[in-house]
């Protein structure tokens, strides 16, 4: 479970005022991008390379799936380039015997042209193949995340909504979608530049298998102190990254809090500016401290690698020196050799590296894999697809009657219920109203009403067939809400209102129709564009809306999705003025006879026309009836009626 813990946060100067100075902000969890990083941080080569196979095999079918035929190609054309290495450096090591073996002349450079055109020949294949290898690997990247992304947001889109409340789930989620996802793209890239590095280590050894079989252990002695100061090199910078996480994402909290439009009001009308440009100093001059400290320990590692190298290299040749002053080895096949050991040191070093960091993006690549099967696992546990009801295939009416029996239902994660044992009857054509306090449990009735969750126990009842035994694409397209909650969505006015019914072609009648009935039309003419008007602002000719116009269009775009099936309307007049308010309600009583409406309002003018009134008091039905019944019973509902009626009519408080 995630927690925030209060940690000691490094101060600024004692320069600065104490308005600057950086005081408690709550710590952010590392649960995701560094989940990994001690086992990364400590694991040795010969674990890592215990793993490969099953991570070469993983990243091979990552990248078959996305695309078969550009996978082969980058694999096998650098199995061609490995061919044509060898074939180079065997045409060398002819060249020069041809050429050296005893004294040039003429006829030795006219018989070494054969073998100096193989030479050419295999060059320039091999950098043919390697081009043709590179392009087959950068179209793959891409088409391998297209595909990861398409198949993380088929599951996150999956799911249902009470996912997003457990904190195990959060966590496999934030693990899965930045790292997690890029890992799976960046294991097959890496998979492929470690199959080049060892298919030309490969290509090298057996050229010297083929010149002299004696010179193989050299060229791993030669290769051995670069590859391991390109490890611990990329490890240093790693352990640092771990180690700064938390700071980071506070960092870009803050720059985000600074630099967006979101805040830009609150920020200036509490002068916070001072203060955030503060914490932003502290962490800023923080990470600047761990960039030089990394920097100083990487260069003396290059230096103590780069040592070692030159140490290395030295006693390579020294002991090719002394295999030819012994006549162990040719001169000429020492001159080959030369240069299959620069070539063959430079591509181990890589191969290290690719196989340090295929490791590391397998460790990451195995988040997103989990977050797959808990996703999978959650979607295959909903009731309609554990226990389906015994109900026809085709899609559901339009319900004459909605029964909610016995419902309570628990938030994941809660200790306590936020409804228990709620019952109430919804007939077509009728409006229910729900009344209570806040934290009383109407928005969390509403959402089930709405089929976001599931009862805890208890049944939601459309004409006898329970719901949460039915796929919700066949029910939910009778449902239409108007959220507490508006989302601002960054489109034209019209999408935004569309939004409604996205997957049937537009129908500007009916688009009229609803941002009239919800007081939007005359607002969306008057925009420069019309309905074709942008509203956001990060956008050319883009414009912002005041609270209670988005209010407008989140009531237009359930009116436009709605088909005289089940209006949800929570709190739908909060953020309009009297008039707006006034033509919204207007509009809900209309629906009177014809459609069934929940209304929750904490306005209760708003709700006296309601054919019954649900009162409910810490997650319990307490009171059910229409207004003139329940503001003569005295209860909760009388209370609070009389509290509004009061602030309207003036009149003086009870003594």
């Amino acid at each position: 479970m995630r927690q925030w813990r209060w940690p000691r946060i490094p101060r600024q100067r004692r320069t600065e005022t104490a308005d600057e100075r950086d005081e408690a902000l709550p710590e952010l969890e590392d649960i995701a991008w560094y989940a990994h990083a001690e086992e990364a941080e400590n694991a040795s080569f010969w674990r890592m390379a215990r793993r490969l196979p099953g991570l070469m095999a993983q990243a091979l079918r990552t990248a078959w799936a996305a695309a078969p035929g550009l996978t082969v190609a980058a694999l096998a054309l650098n199995v061609v380039a490995g061919v044509a290495t060898t074939t180079a450096l065997l045409a060398v090591s002819d060249v020069t015997v041809a050429l050296f073996s005893a004294a040039p002349t003429w006829d030795r450079v006219v018989g070494a042209l054969p073998a100096l055109a193989l030479l050419a020949g295999a060059t320039a294949a091999r950098a043919a193949l390697g081009i043709g290898a590179g392009y087959a690997q950068q179209r793959l990247n891409p088409l391998v995340l297209n595909r990861t992304q398409r198949e993380f947001f088929r599951l996150v889109t999956g799911v249902p909504r009470s996912a997003f409340d457990d904190d195990v789930f959060a966590d496999r989620l934030e693990a899965a979608k930045d790292r997690g996802s890029r890992a799976v793209v960046d294991l097959v890239g890496n998979c492929v530049d470690l199959v080049t590095g060892a298919v030309t280590v490969a290509a090298v050894a057996v050229a010297l298998a083929v010149i002299e079989p004696v010179l193989i252990p050299l060229l791993f002695a030669a290769a051995l102190p670069t590859g391991w100061a390109a490890v611990r090199s990329a490890r240093l910078m790693y352990v640092s990254n771990r180690s700064r996480v938390s700071r980071r994402r506070r960092l870009w909290m803050v720059e985000w809090l600074m630099d967006n439009r979101w805040t830009a009001d609150d920020l200036r009308y509490h002068q916070a500016g001072t203060w955030l440009r503060g914490q932003h100093r502290a962490m800023v001059d923080a990470e600047t401290r761990a960039d030089f400290a990394v920097i100083r320990s990487q260069t003396a590692t290059r230096a103590v690698g780069q040592a070692a190298s030159g140490i290395a290299v030295a006693a390579v040749y020294g002991a090719l020196l002394w295999m030819v002053a012994a006549g162990a080895v040719p001169l000429a096949a020492a001159a080959a050799a030369v240069l299959a050991l620069g070539q063959g040191s430079a591509a181990m070093a890589n191969l290290l590296v690719a196989v340090n960091q295929v490791y590391e993006d397998g460790l990451y690549a195995a988040d997103r894999r989990e977050f797959d099967d808990l996703a999978a696992e959650r979607i295959a546990a909903q009731p309609h697809l554990a226990a389906p009801a015994d109900a026809p295939a085709e899609a559901l009416p339009v319900p004459e009657l909605i029964e909610v029996q016995d419902v309570s239902f628990r938030y994941p994660g809660k200790d306590a219920d936020a409804l228990t044992g709620v019952s109430l009857t919804i007939r077509r054509g009728e409006t229910v109203a729900l009344v209570g306090e806040n934290g009383s449990g109407k928005t969390t009735l509403a959402k089930l009403l709405a089929g976001l969750y599931t009862p805890t126990s208890g049944r939601i009842l459309w004409d006898g067939v329970d719901i949460a035994l039915v796929d919700p694409d066949r029910w939910r397209p009778h449902v239409s809400v108007v959220a507490q909650q508006v989302q601002r969505w960054p489109f034209t006015a019209e999408l935004s209102v569309r939004l409604g019914r996205s997957a049937a072609p537009a129908d500007r009648d009916r688009l009229e129709r609803a941002a009239r009935d919800a007081g939007a039309l005359a607002m969306v003419e008057g925009f420069d564009h019309g309905w074709d008007q942008l509203l956001d602002t990060q956008f050319r000719a883009g414009t912002d809306l005041s609270g209670g116009q988005w209010q407008r269009l989140s009531s237009a775009r359930g009116l436009y999705r709605d088909e005289d099936g089940l209006l949800i309307a929570d709190e739908p007049s909060a953020a309009l003025d009297a008039r707006a308010e006034a033509l919204l309600f207007a509009t809900l009583r209309a629906r009177a006879g014809k459609a069934a409406t929940v209304l929750i309002s904490h306005r209760l003018q708003g709700v006296v026309h309601a054919d019954a009134i649900a009162v409910l008091e810490d997650g319990e039905l307490t009171e059910l009836g229409p207004h003139a019944d329940l503001a003569a019973a005295g209860g909760a509902y009388a209370e609070l009626w009389a509290l509004q009626s009061r602030a309207y009519t003036g009149a003086p408080d009870d003594a």
